[in-house]
């Protein structure tokens, strides 16, 4: 939105508010400009989930005036929306868009319709069968009540969310987060009927006949592309992959000297980014040569190593430098269908080879740079990469860091020779 606004387009706002215990009805209030950018708050959206799940099935489907909607949208007059995310958002607010002849855009960053937890894992691995949504009971137990979330969309927690009380709250309850166990889900089996299981079919086609409504879908790698398509067949769509503003180009040659390789991996210690199944593989190979290489993370975990020689809790964005400069390959395990995979691209900006599973959407630019980057198995080897010659091939590319700009300008083109052609 900044870049677009730089360029000098009008651009807006648009994101779902509080939800009031008094009045019920939705309505769109103006608020105050972000950077020059025109603001409008929902009032009484749908309740925004987030990536905690959903109870209340009812509560995420239900109608409202779509006279609210049309209005609004009259009177701003939009050639083009760009929708990044569902969350919160009315069915009747893209039957307006069509009802006006507005074109939509939808950016796939996660799986929020397809899953009310967003990220499509369950109990260790994709979650390629989810049993008629029978799967989404046991997976949704402990979503967050609408009392809370009406909390979470409230004005004061707005104000408040960023002290340090309330941060450390938040920390303690996201600490064990997605970790499943077998004894969690047996234990959930007993609650499951099949009326819960049709409230989340029911869920899920609400968000697809939103979906198909829109005009163009961007999916930001292969991987979401393929996810996407086993539900729905969009009208229009294509395959960008994406970048953010603070992506630079740092690329430097690299020096392989060293007898250690050093691993670095940024990602939590979840299942579903693939921290387990690292330590698993790297086992293996400490076994088999032992002090060839050493791993460094960036994530609480009380997993302990010999190979595990850096242990930090998070990291600034100002110390990507220094992490990327003591870093020989960066590998993005994950196990759930990553959308794309900022971490990848971010790496690449420092010349750094990075390898991936194939379920990490920027799998899409590291197998242009070098295919046996990409792990198609479970298990992977460090003695054929040639990192020398990976990093001359990411030196030497010429479209591998892309620029905000430019992917301002490939959006651009999708608003005019995508949806606004006729």
């Amino acid at each position: 939105m900044l870049t677009q606004a730089e360029q000098g387009h009008e651009v807006a706002l648009l994101w779902p508010g509080q939800i009031s215990m008094i009045k019920k009805q939705t309505e769109i209030h103006k608020e105050k400009s972000w950077n020059g950018i025109e603001s409008f708050e929902i009032i009484n959206p749908l309740p925004v989930s987030l990536d905690e799940g959903i109870l209340d099935v009812e509560a995420y489907t239900k109608k409202t005036d779509e006279a609210v909607y049309l209005e609004f949208l009259q009177d701003y007059a939009p050639d083009a929306i760009h929708i990044h995310t569902l969350m919160g958002l009315h069915k009747e607010f893209i039957h307006a868009t069509n009802e006006l002849g507005i074109r939509t855009v939808f950016t796939t960053h996660d799986y929020f319709g397809l899953c009310p937890k967003v990220t499509l894992f369950h109990n260790g691995k994709p979650c390629d069968n989810d049993h008629n949504c029978m799967d989404c009971v046991k997976c949704n137990q402990s979503a967050l009540s609408l009392k809370k979330i009406v909390v979470l969309q409230s004005p004061v927690y707005r104000k408040l969310k960023n002290t340090r009380v309330v941060k450390l709250l938040r920390s303690r309850h996201r600490k064990n987060f997605f970790e499943e166990t077998e004894t969690e889900t047996a234990a959930s089996a007993e609650n499951t009927n099949v009326a819960q299981n049709q409230n989340y079919e029911k869920l899920r086609e609400y968000y697809v006949s939103m979906l198909k409504m829109i005009d163009f879908i961007h999916f930001n790698s292969s991987v979401t592309e393929m996810v996407y398509n086993r539900y729905f067949h969009p009208k229009n769509s294509a395959v960008i992959s994406i970048t953010h503003r603070d992506i630079k180009d740092h690329r430097k040659r690299k020096n392989f000297d060293h007898d250690v390789l050093r691993i670095t991996y940024l990602g939590p210690a979840k299942p579903f980014k693939g921290f387990q199944f690292l330590i698993g593989v790297l086992d293996d190979i400490w076994r088999e040569t032992p002090g060839k290489f050493e791993l460094h993370i960036y994530t609480n975990t009380n997993v302990e190593r010999e190979y595990i020689t850096h242990k930090q809790e998070g990291y600034p964005y100002s110390q990507l430098e220094e992490i990327f400069d003591n870093t020989d390959l960066l590998i993005a395990p994950s196990q759930w269908y990553e959308t794309f995979g900022f971490t990848v691209l971010e790496a690449l900006s420092y010349g750094v080879p990075v390898m991936v599973t194939d379920s990490v959407g920027a799998k899409d630019i590291v197998c242009n740079i070098s295919p046996e980057l990409v792990l198609s198995g479970d298990k992977f080897g460090l003695k054929k990469l040639d990192l020398r010659s990976i990093n001359s091939k990411i030196m030497n590319s010429e479209t591998i860091i892309k620029t905000e700009l430019a992917h301002e300008r490939e959006i651009l083109e999708v608003y005019e020779k995508k949806i606004l052609v006729d």
